[in-house]
């Protein structure tokens, strides 16, 4: 019985004593992930722009629809779309012929007016010489003296009559008001226009006005000739500038913002008004840690993480990117300076592995 027991007791102590030929042997212990090896650099400080980003509006530095100003039908046009026009230049022509006889007419009455004051007057210096003689009474005087002043008179209004005739026969010449290029025609040869009616748009393309609002948090940052760097759409990465100009003097209650406006030179005429820009207002250049930009991971949500070594050990970091100036990019925070930073990271690089 002693001996049954004791082989039963042996049998259980021995390793594999139950093991099947069939069954899997059992899996080996897992060794330690191994070092991988990368390249690094250091985390620096140096002035990096700082930047407020906004948006705007391209807008004419003039701009003008021109009314006709008088009352007649329109005989000839001399302005397109996109045409460029002269200060002075004639742009459209209304049928002058009963404006011509009104200012015939008005300044033949201003004539007849000025030869009857002139007669006037003598008759006053006549008059005059009589009181004195004593061969007129001094109510007769000023009788005459009186019919001079309502003549002198009566010729100044025929002259401002006159005048105004002139100015009705000069407004059937309508002309541009400044230098610029038309946007826009809205009458036809035959179209009967009235003094309020809109003869064409121009606008002065150069320099450009670019309209901006600023949020009333940044509104102590603006101040005048601030540089302002802008892309619009239509030109991609293509990067235009201008100064700030023009600051309104309160900040808008229902939007909580402030309107300034930045000058930019068109020479070229590409950039248009109308067109909408993202703006960039460089507020200041302080010290900041940057790193090469091959160090930077994105996702395809958009966020960015380093990659920091430790020891001998990699650390992921998160970063929030500022802005970039040539191949470095500055490291708002994640970073400070003097970190060894893993550059051109691959797929083995991560949260935890050892470094060689």
């Amino acid at each position: 019985m002693h001996s049954v027991r004791a082989f039963v007791i042996a049998t259980l102590l021995v390793p594999g004593a139950c093991h099947r030929p069939d069954d899997p042997p059992p899996a080996p212990a897992q060794s330690g992930e191994a070092p991988v090896h990368v390249q690094t650099t250091t985390a620096t400080e140096r002035p990096m722009p700082h930047y407020l980003t906004l948006t705007g509006t391209l807008r004419a530095s003039e701009a003008s629809d021109l009314a006709a100003d008088t009352t007649g039908k329109v005989v000839q046009t001399f302005a397109e779309r996109g045409q460029s026009v002269k200060r002075g230049q004639l742009l459209a022509v209304l049928d002058s012929r009963t404006a011509a006889l009104a200012a015939t007419a008005a300044e033949a009455q201003s004539k007849v007016a000025q030869s009857q004051l002139d007669q006037a007057r003598r008759d006053c210096e006549r008059v005059k010489h009589l009181l004195d003689t004593g061969a007129i009474s001094q109510a007769d005087y000023d009788r005459q003296i009186a019919q001079c002043t309502a003549q002198q008179w009566s010729a100044a209004a025929a002259d401002a009559q006159g005048k105004s005739a002139t100015k009705v026969l000069g407004d059937t010449s309508i002309r541009a008001p400044f230098d610029g290029i038309i946007g826009e025609r809205y009458v036809n040869v035959g179209q009967y226009v009235q003094p309020s009616t809109r003869v064409a748009s121009i606008y002065n393309a150069d320099p450009l006005r670019l309209e901006l609002t600023v949020p009333e948090a940044n509104v102590a940052a603006i101040r005048p000739d601030m540089p302002v760097s802008f892309t619009v759409v239509a030109f991609g990465d293509d990067v235009f500038t201008g100064h700030v100009q023009f600051i309104s003097p309160n900040v808008r209650e229902s939007t909580r913002d402030l309107v300034v406006e930045a000058v930019v030179a068109n020479g070229d005429g590409r950039l248009k008004p109308g067109m909408f820009a993202v703006a960039k207002v460089l507020l200041a250049s302080p010290e900041t840690p940057v790193v090469p930009s091959t160090t930077v991971v994105r996702d395809d949500t958009g966020t960015a993480r380093l990659y920091v070594v430790v020891g001998r050990e990699v650390q992921e970091r998160l970063v929030q990117v500022g802005e970039t100036v040539g191949d470095l990019v500055a490291i708002a925070s994640g970073v400070k300076s003097g970190d060894k930073v893993v550059l051109k990271p691959g797929a083995d690089v991560h949260d935890g592995v050892r470094v060689e």
